[in-house]
């Protein structure tokens, strides 16, 4: 605390009391994101120490009632914010200035040895507040969460504050000797030195680490117009009630607690980062106001006019500060959230799109193992194992319809010998030679397959419109003309064929017919054609 000789009633002691002020730190920053001049080792403690002195010396002159109480005390709270946001390192750099600032601003009223014990309980109230903050929470302050805030708010109001008053009044009573009761001593610096570091330290810490100016600078130009004219219409309003004195009983236009609405509206709209400022100036208004003896708090007893101001002052700083860190809060959770949600659609829709390529994956698998299950792997055309499913279900519509369908059941003649003689590959080469050369000569409706071995079918849907022994024919040259290569010779085959028309039968029984059909084929020579029609024979 910066001591001034109190005369009472000539008696004058400066009694600090620091104005609650409402400042938020958009995120929590660490030392090393402090303002450039902060990292500076031999400017920043001169800055300190100069704003330390500043700070004394509008205490005296500005803030403090004719009887000596000072409303706030500023000085204290310019070494606690240097302290959040430097080292420990360099903290001894910061007590050589301020006390250097203490005994520049005391020594043409105290002796040097008064000085520096005022000097000392400055000191060791800011290390003690900054210490037990640090402590707690292992990093740098965050004005936006509430419990950083409570426990600056117990550590500067509860704690450090009220022990520095005890040294402080101790000096005043004992090495003073003043006649002011030691209560009342210890009650003045306790306040006056809480609302000071209340109001003006989260200001003053947002400076030094988070860069409010610059971010100020930088951002939307309608969003500087708007906080000037809301910088604007909060002074006003603090005129009006503390100069004008709307609030007097003349007018009771105005109530004080209307300085409050800009100050909250700008934190709210803006963040805590914008509105603290405000709620800094307001403050100090209210305390320069009731120092000069003007606005709703002034009573004919000035202990009592200085009491009114800082708990107005602290009130409604606190208050401004909780609903800002609370607004703040709100806010970023909501905007957390509403990216916890956009990162869980992102990955419900990565999910379906990985459970789509994977069902599609597995019905494409699915869809494969069915066509190998179901198609001669040789050949490629349909197998014995799907032509008995095709034949069955064209047997089921006739029964339905009463078209019939017939079954052509082909044998190549003398296979075991060209396999014999040239070898299964040539075999194989004969068997696929014989698809292609008869698949082109079906109809779209015809189903070809193999029956197995060098058995093949094939399934004539709507037989009657068919001219079932034309149509074998035209098999039976088709394959005459097959050639395969096998190195200078070339190898022909021929086909007998066997077919049967449906006549209520199963289509088991008509296959059973057409394969006697094809034996009697074998049977009268081969390469030709017998046909069993409605369950009876023709021979051509």
């Amino acid at each position: 605390m910066w001591g001034l000789d109190l005369s009472h009633q000539s008696n004058k002691e400066p009694c600090r009391d620091d104005l609650a002020f409402p400042t938020h730190q958009a995120r929590t920053v660490t030392e090393t994101q402090a303002l450039n001049v902060s990292r500076q080792p031999v400017l920043f403690p001169l800055v300190v120490g100069l704003l330390y002195y500043l700070g004394a010396w509008i205490g005296v002159h500005y803030v403090a009632l004719d009887s000596g109480i000072v409303v706030l005390w500023p000085p204290n709270s310019v070494l606690l914010a240097a302290l959040l946001v430097q080292p420990r390192s360099r903290w001894w750099s910061l007590f050589l200035v301020v006390l250097a600032a203490e005994i520049a601003a005391d020594i043409s009223v105290f002796s040097l040895f008064h000085a520096l014990l005022f000097g000392a309980i400055n000191i060791a109230e800011c290390v003690l507040a900054a210490s037990l903050i640090r402590w707690f929470l292992d990093r740098s302050l965050d004005w936006s969460e509430p419990k950083d805030l409570s426990l600056f708010l117990v550590t500067v109001f509860l704690i450090a504050s009220p022990l520095a008053a005890l040294g402080g009044a101790s000096i005043y009573s004992f090495l003073l000797e003043r006649d002011t009761p030691f209560l009342t001593l210890w009650r003045l610096w306790w306040v006056g030195d809480a609302t000071g570091l209340i109001i003006l330290t989260p200001f003053l810490h947002m400076i030094l680490s988070s860069g409010l100016l610059k971010q100020v600078v930088n951002s939307n130009w309608h969003v500087r117009m708007e906080l000037v004219a809301a910088w604007i219409a909060g002074l006003l309003v603090c005129y009006l009630i503390f100069v004008f004195d709307l609030s007097s009983e003349n007018y009771l236009a105005l109530s004080p607690l209307a300085v409050a609405v800009v100050p909250a509206w700008v934190a709210v709209r803006f963040g805590p980062l914008a509105g603290f400022p405000l709620a800094t100036a307001v403050a100090l208004f209210v305390a320069l106001a009731t120092a000069s003896g003007v606005g709703p708090f002034v009573s004919e007893k000035q202990d009592l006019s200085a009491l009114f101001a800082q708990e107005f002052i602290i009130v409604f700083t606190v208050l401004l500060l909780y609903v800002a860190a609370f607004v703040d809060q709100n806010r970023r959770k909501s905007g957390e959230l509403k990216k916890a949600l956009v990162r869980v659609q992102h990955l419900n829709q990565a999910l379906e799109e990985r459970v789509r390529q994977r069902t599609q994956e597995l019905f494409d698998a699915n869809q494969q193992l069915q066509t190998l299950a179901l198609t001669d792997e040789l050949t490629g055309i349909p197998n014995r194992r799907r032509m008995r499913v095709l034949g069955e279900e064209e047997a089921r519509r006739s029964e339905r319809s009463g078209r019939p369908f017939s079954v052509m059941l082909m044998d190549i003649d003398h296979f075991k010998r060209v396999n014999d003689q040239y070898g299964h590959a040539v075999g194989d080469e004969c068997l696929k030679a014989f698809v292609r050369a008869i698949a082109p000569s079906l109809r779209s409706i015809d189903r070809f397959g193999r029956w197995g071995g060098e058995e093949f079918m094939i399934i004539v849907p709507d037989s009657d419109h068919v001219d079932l022994l034309r149509l074998s024919e035209k098999v039976l040259e088709c394959t005459r003309e097959i050639v395969v290569d096998v190195d200078d010779q070339k190898v022909g085959i021929t086909v007998s064929i066997g077919v049967a028309e449906w006549h209520h039968a199963s289509f088991a029984k008509l296959v059973s017919e057409a394969d006697d059909a094809l034996y009697r084929a074998k049977e009268e020579g081969r390469d030709r054609v017998e046909l069993n029609l409605r369950g009876l024979r023709v021979t051509d």
